[in-house]
């Protein structure tokens, strides 16, 4: 066998271990490290979860709109109706909680701690969108996406966000 053919049959052999691998399903499945004074975000009124200091930081001042997303119930406000900061919170509950958010995340979302709880961070290269999922307990996360943020959405979300967190009750044990 010539170079040539030793060169195409080493890349064949590569190739077909790499679709081979690309099929099995086999990744590592998504842990999440335990959640201490975990939070009760099931019944929360979204809408009156932060405060009006809150919004007053993230330059938010209308009221909210509660609205369903394909994760749960969510609350939208915008500094007025076409243009400033937009604020989006919602609730996931169940169905494995942050693991399976983690599991079904985007390829640029880190995970990081927010307040001593575990989260996912999103956000674009710029920053003018930003979105924390928080797991405030085993089965339910506070997800809040920020757009148009000022100095960047992640670092005025960083400012907020942990207190909102505090804002709901304990959870029961």
């Amino acid at each position: 066998m010539g170079r040539g053919g030793r060169f195409a049959a080493i890349a064949a052999v590569v190739l077909v271990a790499t679709v081979a691998a690309c099929g099995r399903g086999d990744a590592a499945p998504q842990t999440v490290p335990p959640i201490g004074n975990a939070r009760d975000a099931r019944s929360a009124d979204l809408c009156a979860l932060p405060t009006g200091g809150q919004l007053a930081t993230l330059g938010i001042r209308t009221p909210g709109a509660a609205t369903t997303a394909a994760e749960g119930r969510r609350c939208e406000r915008r500094t007025t109706a076409e243009t400033g900061p937009e604020l989006g919170i919602t609730v996931f509950v169940g169905s494995g909680g942050l693991a399976t958010l983690a599991a079904n995340s985007e390829p640029t979302t880190s995970r990081v701690r927010l307040a001593g709880y575990p989260a996912l961070e999103t956000f674009t290269g710029t920053g003018e969108f930003c979105q924390y999922d928080v797991a405030v307990a085993p089965d339910q996360v506070l997800m809040a996406s920020l757009v148009g943020g000022s100095p960047d959405s992640c670092t005025a979300l960083q400012a907020v966000l942990p207190d909102v967190v505090r804002n709901l009750p304990a959870l029961d044990s």
